[in-house]
């Protein structure tokens, strides 16, 4: 009795899973709603699968766009962000009058900020990511999103500035002053609103003093005063300016 009742349940759990699959004669919306199962219940790979299967079927519904949407979606929840970029890319071109368009602009960017990598390396991604952030913020920018993407893109040109800073100090320890300046100066000059502005001024004090251009260092130091009061770095730039040696006094 007990091996017919396990038998049983094992036919109707089949005839269950077997009325769940694809039918050729589903319409658009039966397919999608299928795959978004698939999706909801957190199976992204089948999921990414069979959101294609609709893309491709069914591309002039009014669910296209949706399903290439979530087909975007599950391969960002694999952390395939290179595959996911691509496919929000196809969203914007192909369907650029749906309304999900916006948000696709959006994770696009995200993608890119995923594959950003820590600031010592290539900043290619970086780069894509800071274009798509700014292409979404000029074509929608009073979209609930802005303000996430307004973060992101601030954190983003941080580290490029840590980059230019970071080639800055090598140059500079290096006793290559002229090149350890025009790293210093494009932080400043490009990245002014970034947290490593006030070190780069710092470390062109460093750079005059060590190169012994104390006119120079003064007038940083002024500047630095002025321009990043509540800096954390005052002491750093106090204690600097006392290693210049005073004027010399003209003689009588």
């Amino acid at each position: 009795m007990k091996k017919i009742l396990i038998l049983a349940a094992m036919l109707i759990l089949f005839l269950s899973c077997a009325g769940n699959k694809p039918k050729p004669n589903w319409t658009a919306k039966q397919y999608y709603e299928y795959a978004k199962k698939i999706f909801d219940d957190e199976d992204y790979l089948e999921a990414s699968n069979q959101f294609t299967v609709v893309v491709l079927r069914y591309p002039g519904s009014n669910i296209a766009d949706s399903a290439q949407y979530y087909l975007a979606e599950a391969q960002f929840k694999m952390k395939e962000y290179l595959v996911a970029a691509s496919e929000y890319e196809k969203l914007i071109n192909n369907y650029n009058r749906s309304p999900l368009v916006p948000k696709a602009q959006y994770k696009m960017a995200e993608c890119y900020f995923e594959l950003s990598p820590r600031a010592a390396l290539d900043q290619e991604y970086t780069h894509k990511a800071i274009r798509a952030f700014q292409t979404f913020i000029e074509d929608y920018p009073t979209d609930k999103l802005r303000t996430e993407a307004d973060k992101k893109l601030a954190l983003l040109r941080d580290k490029l500035a840590k980059k230019k800073y970071l080639s800055a100090e090598v140059y500079r320890k290096m006793r290559r002053y002229r090149a350890a300046l025009i790293y210093y100066n494009e932080v400043l000059d490009n990245y002014y609103d970034s947290s490593w502005a006030d070190d780069a001024m710092l470390g062109k004090i460093k750079v005059y003093i060590e190169d012994e251009q104390y006119v120079k260092a003064r007038n940083e130091i002024e500047k630095f005063k002025q321009q990043f009061p509540d800096s954390k770095l005052q002491q750093d730039m106090r204690d600097l300016a006392s290693e210049i040696p005073k004027p010399q006094k003209a003689q009588k």
